[in-house]
């Protein structure tokens, strides 16, 4: 378990390390719906201290270390950590509340302003390439092939070195879009690197404000759901990102040319539909 792994090489971490370790200690079922960042934040050490705390006792990384503590307690262990009763949908009304609230939450962190700038940046592009992994792939793909057919050439693949290996091919007239619930993931934070010493321009749609990625990123739509009600651990719910989605779409003035080159398209897939 974390608490025994932490006591067992405790003396053997450094000062920072120790910091991060008191922390985790004294806020155990609060460290679950943590981001690496906000760990850092709250601990007054940094992202490399966590990561190297955490290998200390035995982990790979921050989010090994989740599992570890989340496998470890129950739900009211977690509260009971917190020192505070944690309320879950009891309902399907309750859950559709709580998902209402989060939705009402989402024009607050996003300005119109800067979606405006999202959607200039995409409309003005020669390929948007949109890349994510994990359980968000399938929101890429989706967004990618709406693109699509509105007549915007897009690129989206699961395949990690595929993808990172096409964009190397793009140029500063692309645009890159990352999509990230957490913010941590490595795949595209290595993308969004390599878009930036490119000069390709990038946009990233996150939950997580202070993450490693949105520091990458030229532009950010965060969404900051603060009911989970699935927790994360890859099981967090991805309805905020594809509202935000959603929202870039809606308030898209595409080119002539481009709806025109869509419309055909559909024309010809037209047959395969009743």
């Amino acid at each position: 378990m974390v608490l025994n792994a932490i006591r067992r090489y405790y003396s053997e971490m450094s000062q920072a390390e120790k910091r991060v370790a008191d922390y985790i200690t004294e806020h155990l079922g609060e460290i679950v719906d943590m981001s690496l960042a906000e760990l850092a934040k709250r601990s007054g050490t940094s992202d490399a201290t966590i990561i190297r705390m955490c290998r200390h006792i035995g982990y790979s990384g921050f989010y090994q270390l989740k599992i570890g503590i989340a496998s470890f307690m129950t739900e009211p262990e977690r509260s009971a950590f917190r020192g505070t009763r944690v309320t879950k949908p009891r309902d399907v009304t309750d859950f559709f509340d709580s998902v209402a609230r989060n939705i009402e939450e989402i024009p607050q962190n996003i300005s119109m302003p800067v979606l405006q700038e999202c959607i200039d940046l995409i409309s003005g592009a020669d390929t948007v390439y949109i890349l994510a992994w994990g359980n968000t792939g399938a929101i890429a793909a989706d967004f990618a092939h709406r693109l699509t057919r509105i007549g915007i050439r897009s690129f989206v693949s699961d395949v990690p070195e595929y993808a990172m290996r096409s964009l190397g091919l793009c140029s500063e007239k692309d645009v890159l879009i990352g999509i990230s619930h957490s913010g941590e993931s490595i795949h595209v934070i290595q993308a969004l690197t390599l878009a930036k010493e490119l000069k390709v321009r990038t946009i990233l749609i996150t939950d997580t404000e202070d993450s490693n990625a949105a520091k990458l990123a030229d532009r950010v739509l965060f969404t900051n759901m603060k009911e989970q009600p699935f927790g994360d651990l890859g099981g967090a719910s991805h309805v905020s990102e594809l509202l935000v989605i959603d929202a870039i779409l809606y308030f898209m003035k595409s080119k002539e040319a481009q709806v025109s080159r869509g419309d055909r398209t559909e024309f010809v897939l037209s047959q395969y539909k009743m």
